[in-house]
This record gives C-alpha cells, structure tokens and sequence, in this order.
C-alpha cells in the first residue's frame, strides 16, 4: 500500500500540460483490484478517477457500476496530489464495496490554484458555465470516464450495464443530485443525501420564484444546449435524504452551493432545514416523479449506507420500487 501512495504522489506530481494519454497506478488487496487513471484530454476527462473491483466477481454475471464523486474532498487544502490521496483513503473503506460487490468509480474533480473557491465535483451554476481548462462541463467529463471505465472493464472480463448506480452524501450528494437532474437517462438509480434538503426541481419558477439551476430549470438551455429531460428524470428511481441532527448541512452556505444560489436557496425555501426540506419534499411528490424522501430523526444520517443498498438492489430493473428506511 505504501509503495502504491509513493508511485500515486510521482504520477501526480509531474506536469500535466499537454497529457495525451492517463497515467495508471494499480494496488491489489486480498479483496480489492484499485486502479487510478489519470487525466486524459484525448478521450474527454481533465482530472483522473479511480476504478475499484471486488476481486471475486463472477465473470458471466452483469453489474451496475456504482459512481460517486467529490466524497468530502472540498476539506482537503492541497493540489491534485492531496485530493486523490484522500480519495484513494476515503475508496479503500468503502462500505458499498462489501454491501454491493460491484464495480466502483470515483471521479477527482480537482481544484485549480487559479480559483481554489471553485469546487468542480458541485456542478454549480458557475462551474458549468466554464468554457474551457480543466474545469469545463465536470459532467461532460464524467461521461467520458464512464466510458473509458467500461472499456477497462471489459478487458478484464466484467460486463457492466449502461446505466450506472449513484450515490452521494454532502459535498458528493451536490453531484448526486445535479448529474441525476442533468442525464438523468444514465443513471439507473440515485441514492442523495445531506444536501441540505435542496434538490433541483423540474421547475421553472415557485411562488414567484424564478428557479435557475441548480434550483431548477431556468436557463438551463443557455449554457447547456440542452432543453430538461423531465421524461428521463421522472422516471428515474431517486432516494433523497437529510439528518435532522446533521447540523453541518443547516445552512445553504457558500461553500456547499455558491453564495449566490445559497442566497437564492435560503429565500425561497426557508432559513430552516426542516423547512426548507418539507418544501422540497412536497415539489418532488407533486412532480410525479419516481423519487422517495426520508428524514433520520436518530444519530444523523449514519443508516443510509444500508438504506441505500437495499434502495440500489430493488431498483435495478425497470419499475421503481420505493424501500422503507430504517432508524438503526
């Protein structure tokens, strides 16, 4: 493990300028195969990933992989470096792993020293409005990975589906729920929580709101050129969720969605989290989407791992079917 941190700090610290091919470093454990792709310009991505595989996967069975992105590396001061190192620790206990036995990517949208209050991995109103450098459309990015990914797993011999799995809590459920919103006919199910009660809504204004992204719809074609799938995203099993006691996440600050939009956030919904979350709650209801809510009154948000597995495994077909969450 330590020889692989040393080999992962060199890769990332040579010049990344003009890259045309990623770099790879691989660990393997009793029950892990980790492999970390670095950037790669030339097949679409500008910050690298990591591929995780439980080394016991049957090779004449089809799996879902499973993404989650920017899992609380908005707490890490460093460069890429840093970020993919804490990345790498945050993947190695990754419960998913054990609970779900398939496939894992996770994306490291990393920050730039240029605009180190930018976090990529938020999909906020002004990272995708970015024209060009290594910031430009996370999203886009994503996808190209997803397909590089597919590739590196149909080498090895795993056949994964087309639509993935994905999960995300805090900073990671920011991404969670804007990629649902903004491809939603890629994601097979969406697990989302403490997100501050906010999710984006397949509206154009509320109570004479006007809701732009990543609220809701408004202006979402001027930057993406693209009008909302709402036909895709309605039928996308999605599980919102928030601790009541997660008192990190009571406030929409600028540091989980924008000082603008947290403004916004705050205006329209309501200074509370309760509040705030009842509200988005009832919108998503009366949208007819196929989404389901729950707030943990017990110890945080600590039981959805669980939920969240057992919400993965029953929507993998193609009806949703809504789970029961469980105050452990």
């Amino acid at each position: 493990m330590l020889k692989f941190l040393y080999f992962l700090l060199a890769l990332l610290l040579l010049p990344c300028a003009g890259w045309s091919q990623s770099r790879t470093g691989e660990i393997y454990t009793d029950t892990l195969w980790i492999q970390y792709v670095g950037p790669n310009e030339e097949e679409g991505f500008s910050n690298g990933y990591f591929l995780a595989v439980p080394r016991n996967l049957e090779r004449d069975k089809k799996y879902f992989l499973l993404a989650e992105a920017d899992p609380g590396l908005f707490k890490l001061s460093g460069g890429r470096a840093d970020q993919t190192a804490g990345a790498l620790g945050f993947l190695q206990a990754y419960p998913f792993l054990e609970s779900l036995k398939t496939p894992v990517i996770m994306p490291v949208f990393t920050r730039v020293p240029s605009a180190p209050a930018l976090r990529p991995g938020g999909l906020d109103r002004e990272i995708m409005q970015i024209k060009e450098g290594s910031l430009k459309r996370p999203d886009l990015q994503f996808l190209a990975m997803l397909k590089d990914a597919r590739k590196r797993l149909k080498k090895e011999g795993i056949k994964t589906y087309k639509k993935i799995w994905l999960n995300g809590f805090g900073p990671s459920g920011d991404f969670c729920t804007r990629f649902t919103f903004l491809h939603p006919k890629t994601v097979q199910a969406a697990v989302c929580g403490g997100t501050d009660g906010l999710v984006p809504l397949p509206l154009e204004e509320w109570n004479g709101h006007r809701l732009r992204y990543p609220l809701g719809t408004a202006e979402m074609k001027a930057w993406s050129g693209e009008n909302f799938d709402f036909k895709n995203w309605k039928k996308t099993p999605q599980f919102y969720y928030m601790g009541a006691r997660d008192k990190n996440f009571q406030l929409a600050t600028e540091s989980f969605l924008g000082k603008e939009e947290a403004e916004e956030a705050l205006d329209i919904f309501g200074l509370s989290l309760t509040q705030r979350y009842n509200n988005i709650a009832a919108l998503l209801r009366q949208s007819g989407a196929a989404v389901q809510t729950h707030l943990y009154y017990g110890k945080g948000a600590e039981p959805a791992w669980a939920d969240a597995a057992a919400f993965f495994k029953a929507n993998s077909g193609k009806t949703f079917a809504p789970t029961l969450p469980k105050e452990h």
